[in-house]
């Protein structure tokens, strides 16, 4: 789709948060931006409060005193309170606030924060003008990472912290923006290229534009919302059940969050002549960018792509009924193990998804085994799409394939070897009915397939082979 508010500017690589801008324009919802430092945060939200033509206030949250909010303190004429002189900078006549840098403010000043972004209220009074809270900070340090060079995307800034929960929870927008590394080399060579073409202008008026999202907006409050609220009562306990922080306000913003993202998107399809937008995409951008979690560590996208996938399937599906059941599994590889005994009640495409997620998701060794079982349970599947059984052919491969090595080891080596076979002995022993002859066989042929450098332990061996042997008897192999 054309870009109407980010690459008219000089900023390649925004497009895809133009409906999340949008939205926040159109519901008057706060927004929190978080990118490493030169990203332009400051610069596209000064251009919009501009071309709106609205009272624009920036403050550096890490400069900033209380004093350069609400004007300097006053005895009144009788002496027995305070009344606060205005200043050009003070917040009263503020129509759009921003606070740069909201990570480094100090605590203390965090608290008067909230009522300002949550409420539009300072000091028990309403701030009559205000519109618009924005922010922004640079990416919180992450504990779990190495410490990154100099210079690099990934690095911790000096003073920055992990935002406040309580006050990362008063911003119902919350996106990364793309730094460098996150573009691509046209894009690059475009902002090399933008820099000595002057100041640029908007394409489309940006009031009309936003007013047609409010409007759009509007509609999707009464003809959307309920159609949405399955897809979050799903999605907040699969998200809670992940770690992340999902309160009862944030999982109300979630749901206006995804109503308003999709009204920004009808809005601007409709001014680049694209098609109408698809609600479920419109869902997983509002989610991407309604973490609160971002403001205070890194947020892995894959893994929230994959909750509001499963949130939705479980929102479409028949409650009670075997894909319902399936998908409420939170862990890909359990939902595998649920769905293979269940496989008649499922649609080939759902099998589909489950072999490629849990096969994904298993860790190696386990993932050969879980892949051997599952393939040796669904081959008589003929409906099965080729990307399941590609995936399963992939994995595998090297314990269905006949063949002969000889291969110089060391006594260790040597020893995980013997494991290999006393493990083989063990289950031929104890499955010796005729009937059991495929486990017997397929069983040896998974722990030779490691050998003679697969495993790091004799205890990984033992594993592999209990594993394959719990999951045959779930799958209900003959044995």
């Amino acid at each position: 789709m054309k870009s109407l508010l980010t690459e008219p500017l000089g900023l390649y690589g925004w497009a895809s948060l133009e409906p999340v801008l949008l939205a926040a324009l159109a519901s008057e919802d706060p927004l929190l931006l978080v990118g490493p430092h030169g990203c332009a945060k400051s610069f596209v939200l000064e251009r919009l409060a501009e071309s709106l033509g609205l009272e624009f206030r920036s403050y550096n949250a890490s400069l900033l005193n209380y004093d350069d909010l609400v004007g300097i303190p006053m005895p009144d004429e009788s002496r027995a309170s305070l009344r606060y002189v205005s200043t050009p900078e003070s917040i009263w006549d503020a129509q759009v606030v921003f606070v740069d840098e909201i990570n480094r403010t100090r605590p203390d000043l965090q608290n008067k924060l909230f009522p300002i972004v949550h409420d539009r209220r300072v000091q028990g009074r309403t701030l009559e003008r205000l519109r618009y809270r924005w922010a922004a900070m640079n990416p919180p340090p992450d504990e779990d990472a190495d410490d990154a060079p100099a210079g690099a995307a990934g690095a911790d800034y000096l003073g920055a912290e992990p935002l406040d929960p309580a006050l990362a929870d008063r911003f119902p927008f919350v996106a990364a923006v793309p730094d460098w590394e996150a573009l691509s080399e046209d894009e690059r060579r475009a902002v090399l290229a933008d820099q000595f073409r002057g100041r640029h202008e908007f394409p489309v008026p940006v009031g009309a534009l936003v007013a047609e999202a409010k409007a759009a907006f509007e509609r999707a409050k009464s003809e959307l919302a309920p159609a949405l609220e399955p897809y979050v009562l799903e999605l907040v306990p699969q998200l809670r059940a992940a770690g992340f922080d999902v309160s009862t306000r944030r999982a109300t913003m979630l749901h206006r969050g995804a109503l308003a993202v999709h009204a920004a998107r009808v809005a601007l399809a409709r001014r680049a002549g694209a098609e109408a937008p698809d609600l479920y995409a419109s869902a997983l951008l509002a989610l991407r960018c309604g973490l609160p979690d971002r403001a205070r560590r890194p947020v892995p996208d894959v893994r929230v792509a994959a909750l509001c996938r499963q949130a939705w399937d479980l929102s479409q599906a028949a409650r009670g009924g075997a894909e319902w059941t399936v998908m409420r599994e939170p862990d890909p590889r359990r939902r595998l193990e649920a769905a293979v005994p269940r496989q008649a009640e499922l649609s080939a495409e759902r099998l589909a998804s489950l072999v490629c997620d849990g096969v994904a998701a298993a860790p190696a060794p386990r993932r050969r085994a879980l892949a051997l079982a599952a393939y040796l349970a669904l081959r008589a599947r003929a409906d099965l799409p080729a990307s399941a059984m590609e995936t399963l052919a992939t994995e595998i491969a090297p314990a269905m394939e006949p063949g002969e090595s000889e291969t110089a080891v060391t006594m260790s080596k040597a020893g995980i070897a013997r494991e290999v076979e006393s493990r083989r002995a063990a289950v031929d022993a104890r499955f010796a009915a005729p009937t059991a002859f495929e486990l017997r066989h397929h069983h040896a042929n998974l722990l030779r397939s490691f050998l003679p450098g697969g495993y790091r332990s004799h205890g990984e061996v033992r594993e592999l082979s209990d594993e394959f042997v719990r999951l045959w008897k779930k799958f209900a192999l003959p044995c």
